[in-house]
């Protein structure tokens, strides 16, 4: 039997704004869940509105799956495997520029808790909820048939997944083990650790401001990347034309596989430093040191509401000694993968580290189309990526 939940009064107006998730608080009633954790969503009076996935564990306690009075899925297992087909064949085009995307993007494919990544012929699934982690069975064998894959390997050890009731780990769950795998985009080739990269290898969802990069760097000019991790933005300066590039991380295996790729593409004028991004900058405002171009694209600085505050001061920090190093004329792309930096918060953030500077902002790079960002769900929204262009050298306070 489906188990049965009722929204409160205060949930259902939540659940009218087009918000995927529906939280503990905004149900009224619960009946016990199937054993494949379907649920159906009704209103106050009991009407049909959803049919969704729940989470025992969890404060997010139904994802949507599909909205509207209908009967649901006949048979689960065939609908989420018809999904998942529906998702990877809306990434073929893709396969004109490259051969690793994200073939399914959770909410945004309308498999809630589901991220699969591909990196050529290495797939990198996340299990992110019950629901889909029982699921597991039908998902793979599907992705298998699609794409023949040499590897399938769950990095199910994102720390989320404790706040679904479910272990940390990392499974192979088809094929032979693949160490490290080759991918291309835009003629580059990229090597990635599918057991020890970080996210699933690699930053996927910084495709178009890779490009972007590669397009400002055909003027020329000395480019510092920081928190350069295996060199995506380092590369395509120096495919780009740039006269030199300075990349920057804190992870000498990072560096190292920087150096391979570098090599591998055949590229010069990259040197590599392992250091932290906060004091690196400093020596180099010391010594004098300006660029033509900077990127800055850190980990995650507020993974929580409680970090926000010292994110704030983190971001503005770094930013503020970007915009110090660079040259009259010279561009800056800062990132922010922080959901809890909102992009409101963000560019205000910005805003204070241009403090006394002339700096123009060139607009925001989205991300991918295969990274879906869907109106109504902010917490999709997670990536901020802004180009900046430093007017004057002006810089007082």
């Amino acid at each position: 039997m489906v188990g049965v939940y009722r929204l409160s009064k205060k949930g259902l107006r939540w659940f009218q704004k087009g918000h995927p998730w529906i939280f503990r608080d905004d149900l009224e009633e619960i009946e016990a869940p199937d054993r494949d954790l379907l649920a159906r969503l009704v209103d106050p009076s009991g009407k049909p509105l959803a049919w969704a996935s729940y989470s025992p564990h969890s404060k997010i306690t139904l994802r949507i799956l599909e909205r509207g009075p209908g009967d649901g899925p006949a048979e689960l297992r065939s609908w989420i495997a018809e999904r998942v087909r529906q998702a990877v064949e809306a990434r073929r085009p893709l396969a004109r520029e490259t051969n690793g995307c994200r073939l399914v993007s959770s909410e945004g494919d309308a498999l809630p808790g589901l991220i699969v990544d591909r990196f050529a012929d290495v797939l990198v699934v996340q299990f992110m909820t019950p629901f889909i982690q029982g699921l597991a069975t039908t998902i793979v064998p599907t992705l298998v048939e699609l794409l023949e894959p040499r590897m399938i390997l769950a990095r199910n050890n994102a720390k989320v997944r404790r706040l679904e009731g479910l272990p940390l780990e990392i499974t192979l769950l088809h094929g032979t083990r693949v160490e490290k795998v080759w991918f291309e985009e835009n003629g580059l080739s990229f090597p990635v650790d599918p057991f020890l990269g970080q996210k699933t290898g690699f930053f996927l969802d910084q495709r178009p401001a890779r490009g972007r990069v590669r397009a400002l760097a055909s003027a020329g000019g000395e480019i510092l990347d920081l928190c350069t991790y295996s060199g995506g933005f380092a590369l395509n300066a120096a495919k780009g034309g740039a006269e030199s590039v300075l990349a920057v991380d804190v992870s000498k295996s990072s560096l190292d596989l920087l150096e391979e790729a570098r090599l591998a593409n055949e590229l010069s004028g990259v040197e590599r430093v392992e250091a932290n991004a906060f004091s690196f900058l400093k020596d180099l405002l010391e010594e004098g040191r300006r660029f033509d171009g900077i990127i800055l694209d850190p980990p995650a600085f507020a993974r929580s509401k409680r970090e926000v505050e010292g994110a704030k001061r983190g971001y503005t920090k770094l930013n503020r000694r970007c915009l110090q190093l660079l040259r009259p004329g010279g561009w800056l792309l800062t990132c922010s993968c922080s959901y809890h930096a909102t992009p409101s918060l963000f560019r205000n953030l910005l805003g204070e580290a241009a403090r006394g500077m002339r700096v123009q902002d060139l607009g925001r790079i989205p991300p991918p189309e295969d990274h879906r960002v869907l109106l109504g769900f902010p917490e999709s929204d997670y990536l901020k990526v802004h180009l900046l262009k430093k007017l004057d050298g002006a810089q007082p306070g």
